[in-house]
């Protein structure tokens, strides 16, 4: 194989790895207080996507900020994730951490929640993180 050859391989290799990994977000970015939501969801709705077809609901969720509303299944102690109820798979939310703390001070199991939140996609269940209350006010 030539140098060329190798150099390009290696360069589309680098290339699919980025695609493979994008996008990602942090569990606590800032961007999401600005962001304006692109969709507007239920739990039910967004979990009944990845469940139907978790290639399709990627590439219309994945990267974006939603807002989805459900019911909170389940709030740990010292956790800063909702997990919210009612649906297969289970949708985490992960809470931004600049507001998790008074989020958290409300949030009871069987509570229905709004949060705008990044879509990070399925990996056992459907990951949502930097999320905050709608309004976007830390």
């Amino acid at each position: 194989m030539t140098r060329d050859r190798i150099c390009s391989a290696a360069v589309g290799l680098l290339l699919l790895a980025g695609v493979a990994c994008a996008p990602s977000v942090s569990d606590h970015d800032n961007r999401i207080f600005a962001a304006a939501a692109s969709l507007k969801l239920s739990v039910t709705d967004l979990s009944e996507a990845y469940a139907a077809d978790a290639g399709a609901a990627d590439g219309r969720y994945r990267g974006r900020v939603v807002e989805i509303s459900g019911i909170v299944g389940n709030v740990t102690e010292g956790s800063p994730v909702l997990i919210m109820a009612g649906t297969e798979p289970v949708v985490w939310a992960s809470l931004h951490e600049d507001t998790a703390a008074e989020l958290l001070k409300t949030a009871t199991q069987g509570q229905r929640i709004t949060l705008k939140c990044f879509c990070e996609g399925l990996d056992r269940q459907v990951h949502l993180k930097s999320c905050v209350a709608p309004d976007g006010s830390r």
